[in-house]
């Protein structure tokens, strides 16, 4: 297995490799904005003003900032760049609820986010919502071997700014064409608890009232079962979610989905997800990607419902996009059926997510491999 070693941003130093020496505003806490401009004598509630506009607004540069004075706003433009990516191509669902980006960093690098419409049903229940995956690293060390991600490797880890402008990308697009984005998912490319300080970081700024104002509770970070960071995660201030790829009940069939399982066994990671919850009090949620003839059986259904007793959890059964270069199909509708029917059965809280996404190539990395071998890529948006 590749090393877990986190891998270093390289946001300075790889922008000035490629002749973009700009930093991303992104990449200022407001502490340190606000020591900027008072070292160009500006008044103090400038901070609050550019990070509005920043956080909170439509624009895409500095220039339409107009309550912020011009001299400012050159400056501004001079210095930072007002977003850490770049857009390569950006492609749409047949249905419209799927919206897929690949974003170009500044060292050339490529990482994909999603945006993920629902709305109201027909029996009038739910809420027309949207939600961004982001992703947290360049590629992924863990290799599970379900995931086009994991083809890539690991190449670096995001910084706090990269992950941040995922995520503005999408609530600047949904505030001019709603419904506007309120969940953020750390569930793209990467492994987030092996980037944690730069995830919590892009987590404080999110939520922050004078950034994006998200509610934490609306926010989730995802894992493989990176045990050290769940346990680091329970003693954080901000009450965001926790979500678990589990994908097998069982060390024998998740050793060959996710390698982290012979590190961190099954009953090792439930183990971690009992204390989290005993620490915090919140539900955690357990992923699992319905395989074919892999993990869909009336055995490991009820394998599952025995492992997470007691536990206070939400299953989501995930129907898998295909990847090409993987050796895996998705489970038959009446198997994912019947697997959610034992769950519900023994009482348990299961959901099937709804398929979004299969002609867009919606699985992690599968769109940033395509765009990787096919530069030239025209855009697409819906």
């Amino acid at each position: 297995m590749a090393t877990l070693a986190a891998a270093p941003p390289t946001e300075h130093v790889a922008a000035a490799a490629t002749g973009r020496p700009n930093p991303p505003i992104t990449g200022l806490s407001w502490a340190a904005l606000q020591e900027v401009l008072a070292a160009r004598s500006e008044r103090p509630f400038r901070t609050e003003q550019v990070v509005r506009w920043v956080y909170r607004s439509t624009i895409t540069d500095f220039a339409p900032m107009l309550n912020v004075p011009q001299a400012l706003r050159t400056w501004l433009a001079e210095t930072y760049a007002f977003s850490s990516a770049e857009v390569v191509t950006q492609v749409a669902s047949a249905d419209g609820d799927t919206t897929k980006a690949v974003l170009r960093l500044a060292d050339g690098a490529l990482i994909e986010t999603v945006l993920m419409q629902y709305h109201r049903r027909s029996d009038g229940t739910g809420a027309d919502r949207s939600t961004v995956c982001v992703s947290t690293q360049v590629g992924c060390a863990l290799q599970c071997s379900f995931c086009a991600t994991g083809l890539m490797g690991l190449t670096r880890n995001l910084t706090a700014a990269e992950i941040i402008d995922q995520a503005l990308h999408f609530l600047r697009r949904t505030r001019q064409r709603p419904p506007v984005v309120r969940n953020v998912v750390f569930m793209g490319m990467g492994e987030p608890l092996l980037n944690y300080a730069a995830c919590l970081e892009a987590v404080a700024r999110l939520c922050d009232p004078l950034g994006a104002g998200l509610g934490p509770p609306r926010l989730t970070i995802s894992t493989s079962g990176w045990l050290p960071g769940i346990a680091r995660l329970a003693n954080e201030p901000w009450p965001v979610r926790l979500a678990v790829s589990l994908h097998a009940p069982t060390n024998a069939v998740r050793d060959e989905l996710v390698p982290l399982n012979r590190r961190y066994p099954v009953e090792d990671l439930l183990a971690a997800c009992r204390a989290y919850q005993a620490q915090t009090g919140r539900r955690v949620t357990f992923e699992y990607t319905m395989l074919a003839g892999v993990n869909d059986s009336p055995a490991l259904a009820r394998a599952l419902v025995k492992l997470v007793r007691g536990l206070d959890c939400h299953i989501n059964l995930i129907p898998m996009n295909p990847v090409a270069e993987l050796p895996y199909a998705p489970s038959s509708d009446e198997a994912v059926q019947a697997f959610h029917r034992t769950l519900r059965q023994a009482g348990l809280i299961a959901t099937i997510r709804r398929e979004m996404g299969r002609d867009i190539q919606a699985a992690c990395g599968q769109l940033q491999t395509t765009v990787r071998r096919r530069p030239l890529v025209q855009e697409h948006s819906s």
